[in-house]
């Protein structure tokens, strides 16, 4: 397992600033920036400002704004005053229930600013209507006057009074509805004047169109693993995917191709040489086929018929342009064993962050093992739902020799300023199976080639880790643990490197370059070392407001190139709230050769100075040869305004880890040494842990209590 020598401070004057009211470093409060637009609060009506200390009789949901980021000590003092918290607004506010509170109780809060109502017209999406009806079923139904919406509920609403109400409109048929994390989605058909009569329902949030989904190798193993022809170190190393189930939403995959047929006739599940799970009826889809094969296929010889993670096993769902259908089918793969999701289609006709974009953090934020993969759209511009924040958004490169060319990918940023795409994988002309034959193979281009390819490359990194080859570099069960989907990722972008035929890196075209495994994934006959950290979003170490963590690392020479990679599954945004991003952490290593901040490059590698990213939730740090050295690593929660965050980070290189002896007068490791200290080591004494026998006498006695005051008095370092 992970030696957590990293501590985490939490610094006592940030908790005090909170406690007098005053605001932190970041977006200056006094608007509410939406979907809709920008609403300046300060101009706006202030129940705050009323002589009356009742709240209207009506107000359902309202919204509250703090002058500056939350912290534990603003949201028990938000608790304490009887005020429900719903989604995080930018900036600084959130959708609320305050049911439970009165005006006075909420005027003693200092920090609380602005309390208003939320309007109606802040419920509908800009363009609402507005999408080309692509399918048939979607042109047929706008031939009738009808458009497919997606319908969001407060977490407070009656969920069978709307239902029953929507029912009852005049042209208006709930085809579905399902709960998404803590808010109920409505899947219905309406003719668009009833819009406004929908919003205007106490238990309506939000509407939107409901979306339309379109479908978006030999060399690709050595490309991906060391871009050396025909060299594959990470299959040398017995990482093939064994054990590792991969999780496809495409077109029905040929279960009776060789690259996934059981030659005993097993049936699907446990036993069966390719397929663990096949959650609906069996086909043949030339295009889900070659996707699952590009992934994990294996017709049992080296050529293109063997997929990435060529041990892998498959679990299978056809994929969904519903919101609710997508969330359920994750749930579903993810119980099934899958904790890899490989998605090759999406939504061309929106760039915003709908439902179905919101679905993947709110799945990813809450099933920290997991990590969703979607290729983006082969249109110029990125589009829907690579766009969410969580996903790991796949490009495609050209193939040998040209890799390190763009081949298909639209460009981003998402239209609140994030970096995507992410990564790439080769794409053109990639040959894997070809379903509706026994053992052939097909040729298809496109950004849904190269996603499965980044599938099976994080299936061989998830099996880096359960199998024990981290910190050592060889296979070792006692070491294996179950990583999380952001160090996956985070392991990913770690060895991703510059696509020389795409201008500028990192960029909004090739965001941080094609996969390289053999930079990241490390072993004990190379000369590459790593370290990392995997903190989850609910562990005792998850970071708020205010926190940070640091340690220190030597470079032991400018050989080999410094890569660090911080990752973090960000809360879901608001489906009102534009921009999308809620929590905030900052990475900064401190060199011999000066500070570098997460994300500021210039000509391709990092620089000092420059600003922190409040964006991306992912951060990255690159000197191609780093000067040798002590280097300090500190990662900086700048505002978790929902939630705990959890973080993963992977640094590569010649680097080792300085490890410092803990302070064990800080026996509760808050980084503090106070009553509460003494408090946890008297508990400890008397339950006679094998800790609190500090004279190792096998003893516990006046003696141990004499040694912990004089490790008080001394202090920590």
């Amino acid at each position: 397992m992970i030696d957590p020598i990293l501590r985490q401070r939490r610094s006592a004057a940030l908790v005090l600033v909170a406690l007098a009211g005053s605001a932190l470093a970041g977006p200056v409060a006094g608007s509410l920036d939406l979907k809709t637009g920008l609403v300046a609060t300060t101009q706006a009506n202030n129940l705050l400002a009323q002589a009356a200390a009742p709240l209207p009789a009506d107000l359902r949901v309202a919204v509250i704004q703090l002058d500056g980021p939350i912290t534990a000590a603003r949201r028990a003092a938000l608790q304490a005053a009887g005020v429900v918290l719903f989604d995080y607004l930018p900036d600084f506010a959130y959708a609320a229930d305050l049911s439970g509170a009165d005006l006075t109780g909420l005027r003693a809060l200092e920090f609380v600013t602005w309390v208003g109502r939320f309007e109606n017209e802040w419920k509908i999406a800009p363009g609402l209507g507005s999408q080309p009806a692509q399918t048939p079923e979607r042109q047929a139904l706008l031939a009738q006057g009808y458009r497919a919406v997606n319908i969001v509920l407060w977490q407070n609403a009656s969920v069978n009074d709307t239902l029953n109400t929507l029912s009852g409109m005049d042209g208006v048929t709930v085809t579905s509805h399902d709960w998404i994390d803590r808010e109920v989605l409505i899947e219905a058909n309406i003719p668009l004047e009833r819009a406004a009569s929908i919003v205007a329902l106490p238990g309506v949030r939000w509407i939107e169109d409901q979306g339309e989904m379109t479908m978006r190798n030999q060399t690709v193993r050595w490309i991906d693993q060391s871009n050396v022809s025909g060299q594959t170190p990470i299959h040398s190393h017995g990482i093939r995917g064994l054990g590792q189930l991969i999780g496809v939403q495409d077109g029905r995959v040929d279960p009776n191709h060789c690259s996934f047929a059981d030659p005993e006739g097993d049936a699907f599940g446990p036993d069966h040489r390719k397929i663990q799970a096949y959650f609906t009826s069996t086909g043949a889809d030339f295009h889900g086929t070659h996707v699952a094969c590009t992934a994990l296929g294996d017709a049992g010889a080296d050529n293109d018929l063997r997929g990435m993670a060529y041990e892998a096993r498959l679990v299978f769902d056809t994929s969904t342009s519903s919101a609710t259908g997508f969330n359920a089918n994750l749930v579903q793969n993810y119980n099934a064993g899958a904790a890899i999701h490989t998605n090759s289609w999406g939504n061309d006709g929106t760039v915003a962050y709908d439902s179905l974009a919101r679905t993947i953090d709110v799945f990813s934020y809450n099933n920290d093992d997991n990590l969703v993969i979607f290729a983006v759209t082969n249109t110029s511009t990125l589009k829907n739902p690579e766009n969410a924040k969580n996903c790991l958004a796949v490009g495609a490169s050209q193939d040998t020799p040209n890799q390190a060319n763009h081949c298909s990918g639209g460009s981003g940023p998402t239209n609140d300023g994030r970096r995507k795409p992410e990564i790439y994988s080769p794409g053109c002309s990639t040959r894997s199976a070809s379903a509706g034959t026994s053992c052939s193979v097909t040729s298809l281009t496109g950004t849904s080639m190269a996603a499965p390819s980044i599938a099976g490359c994080a299936a061989l990194a998830r099996q880096y880790f359960t199998d024990g080859f981290y910190p050592s570099g060889a296979a070792n069960p006692n070491d294996g643990f179950t990583p999380s989907g952001a160090l996956v990722k985070a392991a990913l972008l770690n060895s991703a490197v510059d696509m020389t035929g795409v201008t500028g890196y990192p960029s909004n075209r090739e965001g941080w370059g094609r996969v390289l495994l053999a930079n990241s994934l490390v072993f004990s006959d190379g000369a590459r070392t790593m370290i990392i950290r995997d903190v989850r979003n609910a562990a005792d170490d998850a970071m708020n407001t205010g926190d940070f963590v640091e340690f220190q690392f030597d470079v032991n020479s400018f050989s080999q190139a410094l890569r660090v990679a911080l990752v973090w599954h960000d809360a879901p945004g608001a489906v009102n709230a534009n921009p999308a991003y809620v929590n905030d952490l900052n990475l900064t290593v401190t060199a011999p050769s000066g500070e570098y901040k997460g994300n500021v490059f210039s000509s391709g590698i990092s620089a000092t100075g420059g600003a922190y990213d409040s964006k991306n939730n992912v951060e990255m740090i690159y000197l191609p040869a780093p000067v040798a050295g002590t280097y300090t690593l500190r990662i900086d929660a700048a505002a978790v305004n929902s939630g705990t965050q959890g973080y993963a980070l992977v640094v590569t290189g010649d680097v080792t880890e300085v490890v410092v002896d803990p302070c064990v007068a800080d026996w509760n490791n808050d980084g503090t040494v106070d009553f509460f200290d003494a408090q946890a080591f008297l508990a400890d004494f008397s339950a006679q842990t094998p800790e609190a026998d500090l004279t190792d006498d096998g003893i516990y006695d006046f003696f141990d209590i004499q040694w912990f005051l004089q490790l008080v008095s001394n202090g920590c370092p």
